[in-house]
């Protein structure tokens, strides 16, 4: 049975520097060899010839990170998926882009800071004229209190929605490095095509919350089915809100020990970086790449 949310396209030998090893061999291989003789099932030199497929597919050079012994076929969908690799990857991927991951959100971080100066004013500055209002003769109190509950609430959804931008840029542009190889400090700064991965964020945000205020089982069942929906958005954009959904939890479930793996390493790189300033700075964008990393991998994409 195929994978809905694989994709099904061949992987070539520009895939991020990554070479197909028997390249300029494939047409003798394919046909005939140098004396007229069929290639087909022979080998030459002791190396094995790429007439025959392997999964039903040929592999055209490795995914996403140069030189990762991780296989590039679209058949896996059906492999588990390595844990530790996963980890060790998202390392090997922070180091080739160190600077982007660390100015990129240093910059983010800035024009966050200047928004929420920005309503801040505009919360204090409606705070100052209901005084005034409330002061003078005209105006019910009602009427005033309602008014500032009004500003404060548009202003808090606008704070969390700088927030869900922020963090929905670190998935596209970790999910664009993995796919292509390249990443530039803009993409942290990017509002293109980023609408439908805020909302999907939003809700997998509000869902793990809501969870978590019920009770803590049910908000652990949330955490473990809903984490990995931006990830998937960002890796497939073209899904609805609730392709997302049903994707997010096959992720989840394909494997269960090796999501609970997964997720048990993020909770010890946490617990090991939280303690000095740098590890604060690197551990979002390492737990970004291993999100990324393993929902590509879990539904056969490249990375």
């Amino acid at each position: 049975m195929s994978n809905p949310y694989s994709n099904n396209d061949s992987f070539n030998s520009r895939n991020n520097g990554a070479e197909y090893p028997g390249a300029a061999n494939e047409s003798a291989s394919r046909g005939h060899d140098a004396n007229g003789q069929s290639g087909y099932g022979q080998q030459h030199f002791g190396q094995q010839q790429f007439g025959q497929e392997q999964y039903g597919q040929q592999q055209y050079g490795q995914p996403g990170y140069a030189g990762s012994p991780y296989p590039g076929d679209d058949s896996l969908f059906g492999r588990d998926v390595d844990a530790i690799q996963v980890i060790g990857d998202s390392f090997r991927y922070f180091g080739r882009n160190w600077a982007q991951w660390i100015f990129g959100p240093l910059i983010q971080g800035v024009v966050m800071f200047i928004l929420y100066l920005v309503l801040i004013a505009v919360l204090a500055g409606s705070g100052s004229s209901i005084d005034a209002l409330a002061n003078s003769s005209s105006g019910s109190d009602a009427a005033l209190t309602g008014g500032l509950v009004a500003v404060m609430v548009l202003v808090f959804i606008a704070m969390f929605l700088v927030m869900i931008w922020a963090y929905s840029t670190w998935y596209q542009a970790a999910n664009k490095q993995v796919d292509t190889g390249t990443l530039q400090i803009t993409d942290f700064l990017c509002f293109k095509n980023i609408a439908g991965l805020m909302a999907v964020y939003a809700l997998s945000f509000v869902v793990v919350l809501l969870g978590f205020f019920l009770l803590i089982i049910p908000g652990l069942f949330a955490a473990f089915f809903f984490t990995w929906m931006p990830a998937v958005k960002a890796a497939r954009p073209e899904l609805s809100v609730g392709e997302t959904f049903g994707a997010s939890i096959e992720v989840a479930k394909k494997n269960v020990g090796v999501t609970i793996l997964v997720l048990v390493l993020i909770a010890v790189l946490y617990a090991v970086l939280s303690f000095t300033i740098v590890g604060a700075i690197l551990f979002p964008a390492l737990n970004t790449l291993i999100t990324v990393l393993f929902v590509r991998r879990t539904l056969g994409l490249r990375g």
